[in-house]
């Protein structure tokens, strides 16, 4: 048969030695590129490193970004547009 109490304490025994190894490798804070998930400093405003490939992917990405919003939009209005004129005829008539 298996002792469930020695089982319990070897678990116990293990995770804490786990968590004692983990907590002795720390990493230092920080964030990662969008582009190529490289390492970048907290402080750094947008989450882009400073390599020209992934400026240029990141402009290009927030450019596209826009477009769609504002596609979005023209969208749901050209399809809101019928309603809204419809209840207005109601309200006038």
């Amino acid at each position: 048969m298996v002792n469930a109490q020695k089982v319990k304490e070897m678990v116990s025994k293990r995770s804490s030695q786990l968590a004692g190894s983990l907590s002795g490798n720390k990493v230092p804070p920080h964030k990662h590129c969008r582009i190529c998930h490289e390492a970048i400093p907290v402080s750094s405003e947008e989450r882009v490193c400073k390599k020209t490939e992934c400026i240029d992917q990141f402009a290009k990405d927030e450019k596209n970004q826009r477009t769609v919003r504002i596609a979005m939009f023209v969208f749901f209005g050209l399809f809101a547009l019928p309603y809204v004129i419809a209840l207005a005829a109601r309200v006038i008539a």
